[in-house]
């Protein structure tokens, strides 16, 4: 039977179009009046400016469809139309019951939530709300679109599908073909009834928070022919055997744990034109059987575990456009079949252990524009003449390999005109005289090279107004005249041979970093001019004077500040406002004088503060308690005096520290401000790391380097007195502790058993008395002690790391005994466990005295309690416990 709406189109005449129901023309009308705002500046032309009031036949306009027999709404497609403002069930766009496909996609809903009124729809095969601002749970009354087809609610990042479930929701569609449920909130596992889809051909479950194991039956779906599950950290799985045929086009494993090695059956993906693996777990080799995957145009395997040869199979690709294997383990030669691959506009090897020369005929990838070869072990001679015979060259990275000899183009040689060149590390004796051609460039690396003496007039004006960032670090340059590059954000000359005055920056600055040279002279206050300056870093060289006081003015945009290592005098510049952004000062290794600016503790997000080897004289500065970022302070060898913290407020001013509390998740982080945004291809992944040098053993370790987990407090050889605070022992992330050459009294709190990351603890040159807390030995970590030169008296700790120190740790303590002493005890001490916790053993002094007697021991413990407290009792029981263990002992001696 032929439908009514073929028939009726048949007696119609051509010229007739089909008329829509005034009904639904008023409801177009009326959701048009309530969210469409054309006058939005970012607006695009939308399709509702078609929609007319006097127009009567709605189904001509833009975005709708009507059923030709029948005339009412089948379809509305106002994607991207501005639509803008809050939706609701009362919306008139739920007065059009026949619709079959509705398009709400990129526009803004201003956080509503999907209304509940949607369920009406009942006739909707497709649906699409991506993009599109909606919020909140998903309603269960969307479950009532049973005839869905093709569902996508992707990129709406505060949508939540939790109840109804993915679960749920697949067991109601059971006719979709398309589902995108990219960046909801799904937090569970990929449920297996995923499976029963069986005319799905495409899932795309990107950024959901997906758990668990991914179920590999989904891989075999019949139809599926795209598969995105990228950016699902917590979702592990593996690649099951393919069977032939499959019908997968794009796969895309991206940024998940997905583990194990690559199937030989990956070949039988015939049809496969996009595969993406970057950032998971995979190991073992590339199967050669890639090479059968002919269809393929982009291939990403980078940040995997892969390793082997890369197999020569790849250069079978014949359609490949992108290939990018960086960052695995892969060994070997670059295979000279991938330079058969003339349709590659993007080719990344970087970071695996390949050797061998860049092969000759590289300049065949006519179309090449991206070219990734850093961090290799690639030697020979680097034959930039022929790779630069690439016409459509835009990138070129190819630092930090091992070349022996470098042959650079000639004077005529057509060049392709470049925006990024890394050569750092590529034995480089000069600066190259093709630079001089290239007007587009705007990340330039020639640092770690042999090139010598002053740069030549005609370097300073490659690429004027472009150039952004220039690495010329670790040469051997002699003079840097003068800058003309308008637009130039980062300029790295440390560790070079440059003399004379501070090369003064352009004013678009904001990393200048010119620390390891032979500079001399003043810091000029035009340097106070740089008012988009992040990190400045002057370190390591022979600057004299004062500190600008303008300098201070930077506050609000300076991230580091690094003036350490030179001959600079005078006080430490006030801040001259309220606005403070640093967080790493360095000013070690000066004549600074006077005391600190406490105008410093608006420095909130202050990490890193290092002052040592100056001449400040000042009370300890307690007003530091207000940096609760603070993961390092040295303040070593100044003249600081006074109690470590106010008497009536010194617990609170350690409790402030809450950054030496956490645990810091990311251990292999060091400390460090990113320099770049856009380009990161320096040689240290564009990050500037923090410094410091640690007294250990007398020895200065110099830490280029630092892990974010290293928390240091160093306030040594300085004039402090008075007790240890007890809460000290609250920063329990500490990891070292030195406050040796003061003249601090007292014994040694208790409570620093608290600090179990503790790695060195120093308390020697001071005048503390009391035993060594037997608690002490509870820290598992500790690798150097040292409490020489003190007033200490009792039995030294004869357990855990206690057995691994040296006598010299312990000198200059008259009334210490035992081991590696040569004065012996009267009897051996057994460890204490743990101080107890709680704010009542925070509140206590514990002082204890130990002397020989006899065949045992009297242990005096004077509290700051005159009352006998539950603390007391414990401690006591513990002792006559031990007392009839001992008894018990010598009785079968």
């Amino acid at each position: 039977m032929i439908p009514l709406h073929f028939a009726s189109s048949k007696t119609l005449p051509s010229t007739s179009p089909t008329k829509c129901h005034e009904q639904e023309r008023s409801a177009l009308l009326e959701f048009k009046q309530s969210l469409f705002h054309p006058y939005v500046e970012t607006c695009p032309p939308s399709k509702l400016e078609s929609w007319r009031l006097e127009d009567s036949n709605c189904c001509s306009w833009e975005g709708v469809k009507c059923d030709e027999g029948t005339g009412y709404l089948t379809s509305l497609d106002l994607s991207e139309s501005c639509l803008s403002g809050p939706i609701d069930s009362k919306a008139s766009l739920f007065r059009l019951p026949h619709m079959q496909s509705l398009n709400l996609a990129w526009n803004d809903f201003n956080l509503s939530q999907i209304p509940s009124a949607i369920g009406g729809l009942v006739k909707l095969t497709s649906l699409n709300l991506s993009s599109s601002n909606f919020e909140g749970q998903i309603p269960s009354q969307v479950l009532k679109l049973s005839n869905l087809t093709s569902l996508d609610l992707s990129q709406n990042y505060g949508l939540e599908l939790r109840n109804p479930s993915v679960e749920t929701l697949v067991q109601f569609f059971t006719k979709l073909e398309h589902l995108d449920l990219s960046s909801l909130n799904v937090s569970a596992p990929v449920p297996d009834a995923i499976t029963n889809l069986s005319s799905l051909t495409s899932l795309v479950l990107q950024n959901c928070n997906l758990r668990g194991t991914f179920p590999t039956t989904i891989f075999k779906l019949p139809r599926l022919q795209l598969l995105d599950l990228g950016f699902n950290p917590e979702l592990s799985g593996h690649l099951p055997e393919f069977h032939l045929h499959s019908p997968i086009k794009s796969l895309s494993l991206r940024e998940t744990n997905f583990s194990g090695s690559l199937p030989a059956s990956l070949g039988n993906l015939a049809f496969l034109s996009e595969f993406h693996i970057g950032q998971s777990n995979f190991s073992g080799n590339i199967p050669s059987s890639i090479g059968n995957l002919t269809q393929l145009t982009i291939l990403s395997f980078q940040y995997n575990k892969l390793s082997g040869k890369i197999p020569s199979s790849l250069g079978k690709l014949i359609q490949l456009s992108y290939l990018d294997l960086g960052k695995n383990l892969l060994s070997g030669e670059i295979p000279a079949e991938i330079t058969g691959l003339t349709r590659l506009t993007y080719l990344d090897l970087s970071f695996n252990r390949l050797n061998g020369p860049i092969p000759e005929n590289i300049s065949n990838l006519e179309n090449l524009h991206y070219l990734v070869l850093q961090s290799n072990n690639l030697n020979g001679t680097l034959r930039l003449d022929v790779i630069l015979k690439l016409q459509h060259l835009n990138m070129l990275q190819l630092s930090s390999n091992e070349f022996l000899s470098i042959i650079v183009p000639g004077m005529n040689a057509s060049l392709p005109n470049l925006s990024v060149l890394g050569l750092a590390s590529s034995n480089l004796s000069e600066l190259p005289i093709f630079l001089s051609y290239q007007s587009r460039l705007q990340w330039l690396d020639l640092s770690q090279n042999r090139i010598y003496g002053p740069t030549p007039p005609w370097f300073l004006n490659v690429s004027v107004s472009q150039l952004q960032f220039l690495n010329l670090s670790r040469n051997s340059i002699t003079g840097f005249i003068a800058f003309k590059w308008l637009n130039l954000k980062t300029l790295d000359l440390r560790s070079n041979d440059i003399q004379g005055l501070i090369p003064l920056p352009p004013k678009s600055i904001e990393f200048y970093l010119v620390s390891n040279n032979k500079l001399s002279g003043e810091i000029s206050s035009e340097m106070c001019q740089l008012s988009s300056i992040s990190i400045l870093d002057l370190s390591k060289n022979k600057l004299s004077g004062v500190i600008p006081p303008c300098l201070s003015n930077l506050s609000d945009s300076l991230f580091v500040l690094s003036l350490s290592g030179n001959d600079l005098y005078g006080r430490f510049p006030q801040l001259q406002n309220d606005v403070c952004g640093l967080r790493m000062i360095d000013v070690s290794y000066n004549q600074l004088q006077g005391s600190l600016p406490q105008g410093l503790a608006n420095c909130s997000d202050l990490e890193f503060l290092n002052i040592e080897n100056n001449q400040i004289v000042d009370k300890f500065p307690s007003w530091m308690g207000s940096l609760s970022y603070l993961k390092v302070l040295i303040l070593r060898s100044n003249r600081f005096h006074g109690t470590i913290g106010e008497l009536e407020a010194r617990d609170q001013y350690f409790d402030m520290w809450s950054a030496m509390k956490v645990h810091t998740a990311d251990d292999a982080r060091y400390y460090g401000t990113r320099v770049l945004t856009v380009y990161v291809f320096s040689l240290d992944d564009g990050k500037y790391d923090y410094s410091m040098t640690i007294i250990n053993k007398g020895n200065f370790l110099e830490y280029k380097r630092i892990l974010a987990y290293l928390n240091v407090i160093d306030l040594s050889s300085n004039n402090l007195i008075g007790e240890i605070p007890n809460f000290i022992g609250s920063l329990t992330e500490l990891r070292m502790l030195n406050l040796s050459n003061n003249a601090l009294t007292g014994s040694i709190p208790l409570s620093l058993a608290n600090l179990t990351e503790l790695e060195a603890l120093d308390l020697s040159s001071n005048k503390l008395s009391g035993m060594i807390p037997p608690a002490l030995a509870q820290l598992s970590f500790l690798a150097f002690f040292n409490v020489s030169d003190n007033h200490l008296s009792g039995p030294i700790p004869q357990v855990n790391q206690f057995t691994t120190f040296k006598i010299d740790s312990y000198g200059g303590n008259l009334g210490l005994c035992g081991v590696p002493l040569k004065k012996k005890c009267g009897n051996p001490v057994e460890a204490l466990p743990p101080p107890p916790s709680g704010a009542l053993a925070e509140n206590l002094d514990w002082k204890i005295v130990l002397m020989g007697f006899g065949s045992g021991l009297v242990i005096g413990v004077v509290m700051g309690l005159n009352t006998t407290s539950r603390i007391e009792r414990r401690f006591l029981r513990f002792y006559r416990g031990w007392q009839r263990r001992r008894i018990h002992q010598i009785r079968f001696v």
